[in-house]
């Protein structure tokens, strides 16, 4: 085991990694052995930094708390998952980042982006799918609305922006690190155009840490059988024990209390069309598996 440094990767850049702490930011590269033996280091992970010959070296990763696979980052207490009026929300692929959220401990927070495109009852109709099992929060780039419900998401903790492209995350860390009024400089912004983000930073805000992650369209979620996946839909959970049978999976059984309740308006039918989807989904992918 490595004596070294103990630091946090907060940037990849093609085999460059930028690794900080106290104080303190190195450049690094890692050693042949990571990629002879498949282990990936990714932005969030604390590390251990030794020099050689002048040059500082990732020689061990350490222990994960959580991680999520897309993005690929590590270590994080939240994840603010955005959505927008344009492009039009998907929130398959955000119900599934909120599976992987449940799934390694993380906590979810739905933020609602350029919400000055869209009148309050649209807002409030998404919300209310929601806002029973986490939190919700509608905000403006442009406006800078919101940003005090946002600070107290990131105050004190490690958080990432994910969802999918073009919803504005590159939009809002420009704003939110204008905002931070220990910044205080313009020089600090993401020095990036529209939809152009690459790779994974870490940037220190309002006494917290937020990843600035690329955008993308599809996710799988991966280790996770069909009847294992309600377990992470914190919605249904309280309607579960009113199902007939102590094993429901709540897509072709009878009597079953979540289907009953989305049938009366109880919960959200679209959530419940989209656990069908994924459910599915899975389904077929343990199939091709086999």
């Amino acid at each position: 085991m490595s004596n070294g440094k103990t630091m946090t990767v907060t940037s990849i850049v093609a085999d460059l990694y930028t690794v900080s702490g106290d104080g303190e930011s190195l450049k690094a590269k890692v050693r042949g052995r990571f990629r002879r033996s498949g282990q990936t280091v990714c932005v969030g992970d604390r590390v251990k930094i030794v020099k050689e010959r002048g040059f500082a070296v990732i020689d061990e990763v350490l222990p994960r708390r959580n991680s999520l696979l897309r993005p690929f980052v590590s270590n994080i207490d939240s994840a603010l998952i955005v959505v927008a009026k344009e492009p039009a929300p998907d929130l398959i692929l955000a119900d599934k980042i909120i599976v992987n959220c449940f799934i390694e401990g993380i906590k979810p927070v739905l933020v609602y982006n350029k919400c000055e495109l869209a009148d309050e009852d649209e807002i409030g109709k998404l919300f209310a799918a929601y806002s029973p099992f986490m939190r919700c929060i509608a905000v403006s780039a442009l406006e800078r609305k919101g940003f005090e419900l946002l600070k107290e998401e990131i105050n004190g903790k490690t958080v990432c922006l994910a969802g999918q492209s073009a919803v504005g995350k590159t939009s809002l860390m420009n704003a939110v690190l204008d905002a931070d009024l220990k910044t205080g400089e313009l020089s600090r912004k993401i020095k990036r155009g529209k939809n152009t983000t690459r790779h994974v930073e870490i940037y220190s805000v309002w006494d917290g840490n937020v990843m600035d992650t690329c955008g993308f369209s599809m996710l799988t979620l991966v280790n996770l059988a069909p009847d294992e996946l309600k377990y992470y839909y914190e919605d249904f959970l309280p309607l579960a024990p009113g199902c007939r049978f102590t094993a429901c999976d709540h897509v072709n059984e009878p009597e079953c209390a979540v289907k009953a309740a989305a049938s009366a308006g109880k919960l959200d039918k679209g959530r419940y069309l989209r656990y069908l989807e994924i459910y599915n989904e899975l389904k077929n992918e343990r199939r091709k598996s086999l």
